[in-house]
């Protein structure tokens, strides 16, 4: 049987070679160029920053002098001349009446504690009934004249320390938080035993960078805040501030332009800066969830962050059961190594 070999001339092979490298590389570079145009094309709109009015002004006080107070309670805790050591103040907003509900039904039964929230839009006109209702239901609530949005927290927490000088006194420590921490009382008196005299507490980020990417929730852009790292400031879920403090860190952010981030600039810009007070870490109070979800978990916490209404509401009666009695046991676990280093 024969058998017959196809030979291609040499010229020709290479001909087809050059070809098909030629034709690799235009498909590599049409879709490398394809990749940014296609890729941008699939990312989902940019999120409304709502910093506009950043770009006009950023000078508290002229805001601050702007802004009315439409509801508050007509009798607190500092009116009645009552002896606290601690006034937890709580950023929430309009529509959050189940993490409000939450956290009255649970650990705001042992600590003096008061909303602070704005509207639902630029004017009067945007405040809810279903607010109002439940501020006369339950005097607690705070509402100022201003527009309730993610970007004004640095505004809202200004309002709080502008409330708590107007109403409270000075001696007290202002516990700053939100609305989805869950707060262990007993923990939280136990932190305030040990950091009693310190300037501002709570759980310090170190070494960190500014978010420069538009889709972040804590987006800061460039012409905000020009510097990209931040060495040091306590997380906005919940910090302490010693009320001595809280008249000089008002005033002296009036000489400081505003940012959307209310922790860089109420613990870093202002309070670190500019007046050269310590921020004390404390790990007790953490700005996460333990890992797991068990409520043995919760006991070591003075708070904790990102609960839902329905998980406050789950983890709070193992809390309850065992705060007071774990209080007193620590306090002599305490006095017990102080005790033992003394002898």
């Amino acid at each position: 049987m024969r058998k017959y070999i196809c030979i291609f001339p040499r010229k020709r092979g290479i001909t087809v070679r050059l070809a098909f490298i030629t034709m690799t590389l235009t498909s590599l570079l049409c879709a490398w160029w394809l990749a940014g145009p296609t890729g941008r094309a699939l990312l989902p709109p940019l999120p409304v920053q709502q910093l506009d009015h950043l770009r006009m002004n950023r000078n508290l006080k002229s805001y601050l002098d702007n802004i009315d107070v439409l509801i508050q309670p007509s009798s607190t805790v500092c009116s009645q001349k009552k002896d606290i050591p601690i006034l937890v103040l709580v950023t929430s907003s309009p529509s959050r009446f189940e993490q409000r509900e939450a956290i009255r039904s649970t650990w705001a039964r042992h600590l003096p504690t008061y909303f602070i929230m704005g509207l639902n839009g630029p004017s009067v006109e945007d405040l809810m009934v279903d607010n109002y209702v439940e501020a006369k239901k339950y005097s607690d609530v705070i509402i100022y004249n201003f527009q309730d949005h993610y970007q004004n927290l640095t505004l809202k927490t200004a309002l709080m320390l502008k409330w708590t000088l107007e109403h409270c006194p000075t001696e007290l420590m202002l516990f700053k938080t939100d609305d989805d921490v869950l707060v262990n009382p007993w923990t939280m008196k136990l932190v305030l035993d040990e950091t009693s005299g310190k300037d501002l507490v709570g759980y310090r980020k170190m070494n960190n960078y500014l978010h420069r990417d538009e889709y972040s929730k804590w987006y800061s852009p460039r012409w905000l805040y020009r510097q990209d790292f931040i060495s040091e400031y306590l997380s906005g879920t919940g910090y302490l501030i010693n009320g001595k403090h809280i008249k000089k860190i008002l005033e002296t952010a009036f000489e400081v332009p505003m940012i959307n981030l209310e922790d860089v600039y109420f613990t870093y810009l202002v309070a670190k800066l500019k007046l050269g007070l310590n921020l004390t870490h404390e790990r007790r109070l953490s700005p996460y969830k333990p890992l797991g979800g068990g409520c043995c978990l919760y006991r070591g916490l003075a708070s904790a962050h990102s609960l839902a209404a329905g998980e406050m509401r789950d983890v709070w009666p193992s809390i309850e059961s065992s705060g007071a009695e774990s209080y007193l046991q620590l306090k002599r676990d305490q006095q017990f190594i102080v005790l033992l280093s003394s002898n």
